[in-house]
C-alpha cells in the first residue's frame, strides 16, 4: 500500500494512504499543488501522483431528445391538435342533434320504441353524446401519454372512468322516479352512490395530474432507457391500431342495437373491450421495465398502478353499487400509491442540499 508524506509550510505530514490523501485534499487541507514524496526519492505535487485522479466511468452516449418525447405515428402534436378540434365539433354537433331527437320525440313527431327509448327520455339524456365523444377523445389521449409516461397514462385512466361515471350520472338523472313520502327509489340510491364515486374518481385524477412521478430520477442506463421508451412506443402505435378497431366495431354494433331497438346507453359499450386491452399493454410494459431496471420502489410502484387499473376494468363491467365500490377502492389505492410514493422518494437535489 502506498505511503504519502506532504509537504506543506515548510512542515512534513503523512503518511496518508492515497485514499486519505484525497479526502485531505477535498476538505482542503492540503491543495493539488503541495509537494508530496511517495516513492521515498522525489517531491512531486500531489496532482502527479499516479492513479491519484480516481478514474471516471466513461460517459454516456449522446442523448437525443426525441428519444424520449417523440410518440409516433398520429400522436404527435399536429395529429392532436386536429382531432381535438374534430373531436369538439363532433360533440356540438351530436349535442344538438340529440337536443332535437329528444324533441321530436317527446312531441310525438318521431317513434321509437325498445331500449333505444332510454336515450330520449330526459333532455338530459342529451349529454350522453357528446360525453361519449370526449370520452372517445380522452382515450386517444390516454394512448399518447403511453410513450412519454407510464405513470401519466394511468392518471389518464382514471380520468376517463371520471368521466364514464359522470356521464352515467347524467343517464341517471333522467330515469329517477319521485314521491311524496319518505322512501328514496332504487335509481336515486344509485345515483347518491354514483356522485361519491365521481369525487374519489375525480380526487384520484387530478393527483396524477398535479405529482407528475415521471419525473422521477431513473437509474436506468441511458441505452436501455432509449429502448424502454421505444417498446413503449411500439406499444403505442399497435395500442392505436387496436383502439380504432375496437371503436368501429363498437359504434356499427351499437348503430344495429338502435334500429332493433336495443340501442341503449352502457359503459360496456367500447371501455369494457378497451380496459381489456389497455391491461394487457401495461402488463407488458411492466415486464419490459422488469427487464432493463432493477429499482425496486418504481417495480413495487409500476405493478401498484397496474393493479389499480386491473380494478377499473373489473368495476366497468360490474353492474350497479358493485361497480361503483370498485371504483372508490381503485381510486383509493391509486391515491395511496402515489402518495406513498411521493412520501419516499429522495430527490437528487434534497440529497446535494443535505450533504452540503
Amino acid at each position: 500500500m502506498i505511503k504519502i508524506f506532504v509537504l506543506a509550510n515548510s512542515e512534513k505530514y503523512g503518511p496518508y494512504t492515497l485514499a486519505k490523501l484525497r479526502l485531505h485534499v477535498k476538505s482542503g487541507n492540503f491543495n493539488e499543488t503541495n509537494l508530496c514524496c511517495y516513492d521515498g526519492e522525489n517531491w512531486i505535487p500531489i496532482h502527479d501522483i499516479p492513479e491519484f485522479r480516481e478514474e471516471l466511468p466513461p460517459p454516456p452516449p449522446k442523448v437525443v431528445a426525441k428519444d424520449f418525447t417523440r410518440r409516433g405515428f398520429l400522436l404527435g402534436d399536429t395529429a392532436d391538435e386536429r382531432i381535438k378540434a374534430f373531436a369538439v365539433y363532433s360533440a356540438l354537433l351530436g349535442f344538438i342533434g340529440h337536443l332535437l331527437l329528444w324533441f321530436s320525440f317527446t312531441n310525438g313527431w318521431i317513434q321509437i320504441k325498445g331500449e333505444t327509448a332510454n336515450l330520449l327520455l330526459s333532455p338530459f339524456s342529451a349529454l350522453y353524446t357528446p360525453f361519449s365523444v370526449l370520452l372517445a377523445y380522452e382515450a386517444y389521449q390516454l394512448i399518447r401519454e403511453i410513450p412519454t409516461s407510464f405513470s401519466n397514462s394511468v392518471g389518464k385512466q382514471f380520468e376517463i372512468v371520471t368521466l364514464l361515471v359522470v356521464r352515467d350520472i347524467f343517464k341517471g338523472l333522467s330515469e329517477i322516479k319521485f314521491s311524496d313520502d319518505w322512501s328514496l327509489d332504487g335509481n336515486l340510491n344509485l345515483l347518491l352512490l354514483e356522485c361519491l364515486a365521481f369525487l374519489v374518481l375525480f380526487y384520484t385524477s387530478m393527483n396524477y395530474r398535479k405529482f407528475n412521478i415521471s419525473l422521477m430520477i431513473s437509474t436506468m442506463e441511458v441505452e436501455n432507457l432509449k429502448t424502454y421508451v421505444k417498446s413503449k412506443r411500439i406499444i403505442a402505435q399497435l395500442l392505436l391500431l387496436t383502439y380504432i378497431i375496437i371503436a368501429t366495431l363498437a359504434f356499427s354494433g351499437w348503430l344495429i342495437g338502435v334500429f332493433n331497438g336495443q340501442g341503449d346507453a352502457d359503459r360496456k359499450i367500447f371501455f369494457l373491450d378497451f380496459f381489456t386491452v389497455l391491461i394487457l399493454a401495461d402488463i407488458l410494459i411492466l415486464l419490459i421495465f422488469y427487464r432493463y431496471s432493477d429499482d425496486f420502489y418504481a417495480l413495487a410502484r409500476n405493478t401498484g398502478f397496474v393493479l389499480a387499473t386491473v380494478i377499473l376494468r373489473v368495476a366497468i363491467g360490474a353492474p350497479g353499487v358493485s361497480a361503483m365500490v370498485l371504483f372508490m377502492v381503485s381510486g383509493v389505492l391509486g391515491i395511496a400509491i402515489l402518495r406513498i410514493t411521493l412520501h419516499f422518494y429522495t430527490s437528487p437535489a434534497s440529497l446535494d442540499k443535505r450533504n452540503a
